[in-house]
């Protein structure tokens, strides 16, 4: 090889080196962060811990970094996940109170203000999974799939109970009382599972099967587990691990450390084998600090723990893995806060926060290219007591349970047990709070300590609809609309004679089913349409004939449909039903509307709701059709797979759910559960004779079909049960019109 082309050889190998370094540089880090509940700073072994065992906790600390001074933003579990999820103090939004269970309530939880961690991550293409306790919102409007999480597994509440046998409450509907929330059946994204193992070893199979199913993609885990918060309780496996411990209190709070530890081996196994490790952040800190006389947590030297604003309250276990990025087994002794979790994966996911954040990108400091404080100044405050907080360096005001001020160097005396003369530098932090204390925000609900408080003035707080149930609350008119029509289903028997009649025999479709009257009856609150496999002779059968209504002398399944033709037919308004389907396979259940005038298409058709096999995939439809030119259907067709609504509520087809109509002059619009599925523009909808189908009063058809686009139901066990709940129709007020 000549002089040149050994340059040029050279030339091409740092280009090609720069280039693989960029985009090496360009691959956004993993980020999980793995959150213990009420653990006290001394119960780890990278803090000292002797009692129990932490090798794979300890792991975290021992690749990276453990922080000495490492914070939370509060001394009670909801506040500090708050601070957590959104960067901020949440003093700023009005979070200064450990929420309450209020499942109707859309305050007691996270404002839809602010950004959470998963959505920030969203922006740059992070798939995310929040796992064990939530604690932000038990509302459906801050589930976590709604504050972006992409899944979820775990539950609401402030805290659970950890044997599976316990859980016997099916949803928050049927909880009466606060605490009923900790016997409540764990939840996977918007549903309820059942679930057979004990609840931290079920968090942490979750955590590692989302990163075995999201290895090729950025993701972020929030593992949020409920250990080793009240109420004690360990399985046997981990119990028999601490015979050595004769307090049997402690002994139970060390299993179930053990069981986290366990769990975070598994997930640091999982990093490993799918070469993840080097490639992403994880975390690991408790929410607050432990209460010790309640769970025998262990604070060392720290003063108090859980609710104090002395250092055991807010002065927590942490430590941070980044192989590669970070240095190992370093200690970092200057203040740090959870806030900085949010900032430091904002900035190497390439995201930017929607809110100004309080935290800062800990990278730096870390690695010694940023040598001042990371913070000047870290506040907190405990509104309902007027007590409060203020670390400046080794240096801290606290006022906690008393009407004077503390002013400690905590770097001489961690433990807060000398008081210093209150100097400059005590004044100097009262100025930085009282500027602090002006931005924030007074708190916007009641919390946990007002639990008796929230109830008087709430006395409908736990009465709501139950998913499982049939609907017995009144009906809620939509804004500038009245109820002007309703069947609620609440006289056993057969269906109201003024409100419905029936079809007969073979219908429509080529169809399997024979409707008939007996099929359909009223009890307990519902309408039960019951599909039923049954040899009927054909009343209308035709030897020979080539109509398929009449050339099947028998049928072998029998069903019903109920309708409303002359007897209500409605134009323009809200038409809501409340349903339970059946989603066996030849099952085929319907709610819709057909014109009053024209025959069948040019009447107008709207499919509130289809369910049926498209393609041999299970879809729910929602369409409406008119007639084209040649006279046949002109469709306008949402088909969404079933297993979209299933994914996102595993006991979705025990559940019963609204599909709702919305039909004016110039749209129809079909909703599932609030979810809009098909808007249907009626400027389109032109009939072949200039018509438009859609400005005529339509009525209303209820069925259940059984064969044909339902499927093959001869391997079906049969009867089978489609169940309305009520239809009710609104229309707008006439001052409103």
């Amino acid at each position: 090889m000549n002089k040149l082309s050994y340059l040029m050889a050279l030339l091409f190998c740092c280009v090609m080196t720069s280039h693989v370094l960029a985009q090496q540089s360009m691959i956004k880090p993993n980020v999980i962060i793995i959150l213990t509940d009420d653990q006290g700073y001394a119960d780890v072994g990278f803090n000292g811990c002797r009692d129990i065992p932490t090798p794979n906790i300890d792991r975290i600390a021992n690749n990276g970094v453990r922080f000495s001074r490492a914070y939370v933003t509060y001394s009670v579990c909801g506040p500090s996940r708050a601070g957590i999820m959104t960067g901020r103090y949440q003093d700023r939004f009005g979070f200064g109170r450990n929420p309450l269970l209020a499942p109707n309530d859309t305050m007691q939880g996270l404002p839809l203000t602010e950004q959470t961690m998963a959505e920030m991550l969203q922006q740059s293409g992070y798939t995310s999974m929040a796992l064990g306790k939530w604690h932000l919102g038990a509302h459906k409007s801050q589930y976590p799939l709604k504050r972006g999480f992409n899944e979820f597994f775990g539950f609401l509440e402030g805290g659970h109970s950890y044997f599976p046998q316990e859980w016997i409450i099916n949803d928050v509907s049927e909880v009466k009382k606060q605490y009923d929330g900790y016997r409540t059946k764990l939840m996977r994204n918007n549903g309820r599972v059942e679930e057979g193992e004990y609840i931290t070893d079920a968090l942490s199979r979750e955590a590692v099967s989302f990163i075995q199913r999201k290895a090729n993609e950025p993701f972020f885990i929030y593992l949020a587990y409920n250990a080793p918060h009240g109420p004690l309780q360990a399985t046997e496996k981990y119990l028999k691990r601490f015979d050595h411990i004769t307090d049997k209190k402690r002994k139970t709070y060390a299993a179930m450390v053990s069981a986290v530890d366990d769990g975070v081996g598994l997930l640091l196994n999982k990093l490993d084998e799918l070469q993840l490790t080097d490639n992403t952040m994880v975390f690991f800190l408790s929410d607050n600090g432990g209460p010790e006389h309640h769970n025998a947590s262990d604070n060392g030297v720290l003063r108090e723990g859980k609710s104090s604003l002395y250092e055991g309250g807010i002065h927590v276990p942490f430590a941070m893995q980044w192989p590669g990025k970070i240095p190992s087994g370093m200690v970092y002794d200057k203040p740090v806060i959870s806030l900085d979790i949010f900032a430091t994966a904002a900035h190497y996911a390439g995201a930017t926060a929607k809110n100004e954040l309080d935290g800062v990108n800990i990278i730096p400091y870390v690695k010694g290219e940023k040598k001042e404080l990371p913070h000047d100044y870290l506040c907190w405050r405990k509104f309902d007591t007027n007590d409060y907080a203020i670390v400046n360096g080794d240096n801290k005001v606290v006022k906690y349970r008393t009407d004077k001020d503390a002013f400690y160097n905590l770097k001489d005396d961690i433990g807060e047990t000398t008081r210093l003369p209150l100097t400059e530098k005590y004044q100097a932090a009262k100025v930085k709070y009282e500027e602090w204390q002006d931005e924030m925000k007074n708190p916007v609900f009641l919390g946990l300590m007002q639990d008796k408080e929230y109830t008087r003035l709430n006395p409908n707080r736990f009465i709501m609809v139950n998913p499982y149930k049939p609907d017995s609350l009144e009906a809620s008119e939509p804004e500038h609309y009245e109820l002007v029509w309703a069947d609620e289903f609440d006289e056993d028997g057969k269906p109201n004679e003024k409100y419905w009649s029936y079809e007969k025999g073979f219908v429509r479709n080529n169809e399997l089913q024979w409707y008939q009257p007996d099929n359909a009856k009223v009890k307990e609150g519902l309408l039960i349409i019951e599909g039923k496999r049954e040899k009927v002779k054909n009343t209308f059968y035709e030897k020979g004939s080539n109509n398929w209504r009449k050339n099947r002398k028998y049928a072998a399944y029998t069903s019903a449909c109920i309708k409303t033709v002359d007897k209500f037919s409605f134009q323009y308004g809200i038409m809501e039903v409340r349903a339970r389907i059946d989603t066996s396979m030849g099952m085929w259940p319907a709610i819709w509307t057909l014109g009053v005038h024209k025959p069948w298409p040019a009447n107008g058709e709207v499919d509130q709701m289809e369910y049926y096999r498209h393609n041999g995939e299970a879809k729910i439809l929602a369409n409406a059709a008119w007639a084209s030119q040649r006279g046949r259907a002109k469709w306008d067709s949402e088909k969404i797979p079933l297993s979209e609504f299933v994914n996102k509520q595993p006991d979705w087809e025990r559940r019963f759910h609204v599909w709702k109509m919305h039909w004016t002059e110039d749209f129809i619009r079909l909703y599932l559960d609030d979810e809009l599925l098909n808007e249907i523009d009626l400027s389109q909808t032109i009939n072949a004779d200039g018509s438009n189908p859609f400005h005529q009063a339509q009525y209303i058809l209820l069925n259940l079909a059984i064969g044909a686009r339902g499927g093959d139901p001869s391997q079906t066990i049969f009867p089978r049960k489609y169940e309305v709940d009520y239809v009710r129709v609104f229309q707008k007020k006439i001052s409103d019109k």
